[in-house]
């Protein structure tokens, strides 16, 4: 049994469309740059399900785009 943990950050959704600059203003200085899509993080979940991940194991995977690695704490 594996039991990881996907982490997204400001993810772009057509629920949250309205607010397009807020999530661009929160994403401008990250690595990449604009927000998470849900394909990013469904890939992720995708990887983690496969056999490829089978010795990955109680692991948290931020899918935001490196806005927790820029942060400042």
């Amino acid at each position: 049994m594996h039991v990881n943990t996907v982490a997204p950050g400001a993810t772009a959704t057509p629920g949250n469309g309205a607010f397009v600059d807020v999530l661009a203003a929160m994403t401008k200085d990250t690595p990449a740059g604009a927000p998470v899509r849900p394909i990013d993080i469904a890939y992720a979940v995708r990887w983690l399900v496969s056999d490829e991940a089978a010795f990955v194991h109680g692991a948290t995977f931020d899918i935001d785009g490196g806005i927790d690695a820029t942060r400042m704490r």
